[in-house]
């Protein structure tokens, strides 16, 4: 499976809530949140993501989403998306760009670099 297919797949799970196919996918990841922003740091493993990232951004987002426009390879065994979160928060809307660079290997995802505007972040969810 590319790369791209792989990373689609992530968006995919996440979207549907299908917990099973996600820690497939993100069993071991190293998972990297833009520093600078109110989930960022380094977590591995679907668990440690789930508790610092997903699980947090579900109590400060409704309605989220993360939605890539375009995924297109990055040599043999990278994929990056481009795309917005989505949802409302106590703020307001939040419409957020993203690029999400991931490095894949036996179809899962090894890594996962996050790059988006983290001062948007901190206004939208207050922090």
């Amino acid at each position: 499976m590319k790369p791209t297919e792989v990373l689609q797949q992530l968006y995919d799970a996440f979207a549907a809530g299908d917990s099973a196919t996600l820690g497939n996918l993100l069993r071991d990841t190293d998972w990297i949140e833009a520093r600078g922003g109110p989930y960022g740091g380094r977590y591995r493993g679907l668990a440690e993501v789930a508790a610092n990232v997903f699980g947090p951004i579900a109590g400060d987002v409704s309605d989220f989403s993360a939605v890539p426009d375009e995924v297109v390879e990055v040599g043999n065994d990278r994929a990056l998306a481009l795309g917005f979160y989505r949802g409302i928060t106590l703020v307001g809307p939040l419409e957020i760009r993203f690029a999400h660079l991931a490095t894949v290997n036996a179809g899962r995802i090894t890594q996962f670099e996050q790059l988006t505007d983290t001062h948007e972040w901190r206004q939208a969810v207050a922090d």
